[in-house]
């Protein structure tokens, strides 16, 4: 973070000779027009209407640089459109250091609302329900019309029925419905009812279907299409129990207009009820297409942190080096140029060194989040499709497991960056891998280890070594639940292009459906991940090879 003390005498010397230059100007500049402003915000908006985001942001940062002091409204108003970016992107560290710049240069109440409402839309996506609903609290008390008052409460409505407080969501949404307000504003109406449906829904109560299906017909008559994806999610998940085929529709309808709609969440929450409602040969292929389109959202998405990172370094710094050279070029007073030279490069520094920081934190952040995705989140993914390839899908409780199954993986995936998990895969690597291994051993159980310390670990990269860990606990985990045997041996073979992994024991082996029962499935698929072959004998004792590339 950029310290406030460095910066804020510099901004005061600048304004300081800024006064002296054009205190002879009897102008008002706040009753000046300003062309470059209205020009940037024409792009951005352009930009915006694209889904260039990217582009969009930078335009909105160029229009909101060119803002005077005087021109606070104009600057606020960039600077929401900046945020509101940034929290699309899921960049919700950006977006509260944006907002929180709003709010220190909002000098009218009017625009107050804007900022409360994204700040309460931010800390809700990240589940921080508290922060929330402070922030949707001073947006309701700040409301000047009822249109504002309806959809703040209906905000708070869905802030309870995000944290599952359904009885204190009806309690909100329930009065909201006969506003005479409402009459005039559909799309508002339709999303108080569909909410209050859904909180309905979630009650056990017999209404959530009249509300649902009359948010529904609102949104459709109005042409709403984008509203229209919530009100197919919340259908196909009142449905799942009662008509499946009603439900798979439904949430067909949800994927293919957040498809056309380029809303990616909806897109993966359409495919949890796509894959609840279908056959298990398409679940199969559902499930990649979940695990795909959520490892290419966070992709994009960190290269978007990133690229806002950098269009906030470039923009300021080459915006603050034209107005420096216009600075020399107007000072007449050869000591005061030269004091506000030094002044300036000593703030860019600061700036440089305090952005490069930033960055590297976020760096490290982020290859921390990419590590868990790989690493575990595909483990939840294929266990999951082998519980949906060898159970029977028709039984209710069986579809309830598979729904939580599911959504244990959506949440993982959207709170990743909240959990902390990993394996050291330095120098310490064989210690860790060898103390994994001396674990299962027992009284019953004697584990033998053959040419372990010849192995080269170093040439065998970070990747790799995570799954021959995970892979190995796998193997033994199976051991200790159903080998029932007395010896194992684990031997490790390198050569200069090849590691070779053979595990066998002498217990009771297993039939083909327990092997696929056993999560030994996962393991074929965790090393065909990384180009390798795999082997099982599981008639006499349980035997594997495994072969992979170093």
């Amino acid at each position: 973070m950029i310290h406030k003390q460095f910066r804020f005498p510099i901004v005061v010397f600048i304004m300081c000779i800024l006064f002296i230059n054009y205190s002879c100007n009897n102008k008002n500049v706040k009753d000046i027009p300003n062309p470059v402003f209205y020009k940037n915000i024409n792009i951005a908006e352009q930009k915006l209407t694209e889904s260039n985001y990217q582009s969009a942001f930078y335009y909105y940062f160029k229009a909101k640089e060119s803002c005077s002091e005087n021109e606070k409204d104009r600057m606020v108003y960039a600077l929401n459109e900046m945020a509101e970016i940034q929290r699309k992107q899921c960049d919700f560290y950006g977006c509260e250091a944006t907002t929180t710049e709003a709010l220190e240069n909002c000098k009218n109440p009017k625009y107050l609302n804007r900022i409360y409402n994204t700040f309460g839309l931010s800390y809700l996506e990240q589940n921080d329900y508290k922060s929330s609903l402070k922030y949707y609290n001073l947006f309701y008390k700040n409301c000047k019309s009822e249109n504002d008052k309806l959809i703040t409460a209906n905000n708070i409505g869905y802030l309870y029925l995000e944290s599952n407080q359904y009885k204190k969501a009806i309690a909100v949404l329930k009065p909201l419905i006969d506003h005479d307000t409402l009459l005039n504003i559909p799309s508002t109406q339709a999303r108080i009812l569909d909410n209050l449906g859904y909180a309905y829904f979630k009650e056990n109560d017999s209404n959530a279907i009249i509300y649902l299906n009359k948010a529904l017909d609102i949104r459709e008559k109005n042409e709403n299409t984008f509203d229209k994806i919530a009100s197919y999610i919340h259908l196909s998940e009142y449905h799942q129990n009662k008509d499946g085929l009603v439900a798979k529709n439904y949430a067909s309808k949800a994927y293919t207009t957040a498809t056309k709609e380029n809303s990616v969440d909806d897109r993966l929450e359409a495919l949890q009820f796509l894959i609840i409602n279908s056959n298990p040969i398409e679940v199969k292929n559902l499930a990649i297409k979940q695990f795909q389109l959520s490892d290419s959202i966070n992709k994009v998405r960190k290269m978007a942190r990133n690229e806002f990172a950098k269009i906030k370094y470039d923009s300021t710094k080459a915006i603050a080096e034209k107005e420096m050279f216009k600075k020399q070029k107007e000072n007449i007073f050869l000591v005061l140029l030269f004091v506000s030279i030094i002044s300036i490069l000593s703030y860019f520094l600061i700036r440089i060194k305090n952005k490069t920081k930033l960055l590297q934190n976020t760096y490290n952040t982020e290859t921390r989040i990419s590590k868990k995705l790989h690493d575990e989140l595909a483990n939840d993914v294929y266990h999951t499709l082998t519980f949906v390839e060898t159970q029977n899908l028709q039984n209710p409780e069986t579809k309830e497991s598979l729904l939580n199954n599911l959504e244990k993986i959506y949440n993982r995936t959207r709170n990743i960056s909240n959990e902390n998990s990993s394996i050291d895969t330095g120098e310490n690597y064989p210690q860790i891998l060898r103390e994994l291994i001396s674990n299962y051993n027992s009284n019953d159980t004697k584990i033998i280890i053959n040419n372990f310390s010849e192995t080269d670990w170093k040439k065998i990269n970070k990747e790799k070594k995570i799954i021959i860990y995970r892979v190995i606990n796998e193997l033994l985990v199976n051991m200790k639940k159903h080998s029932q045997c007395s010896i194992a041996v684990l031997s490790f073979k390198s050569t200069f292009k090849l590691l070779e992994i053979t595990y066998s024991d002498d217990g009771k082996g297993c039939t083909k459906s327990r092997f696929l029962k056993n999560g030994l499935q996962n393991v074929e698929n965790r090393i065909n991940s990384i180009k390798g072959t795999i082997t099982f004998d599981i008639n006499k004792g349980f035997k594997s090879k495994i072969s992979l590339p170093i």
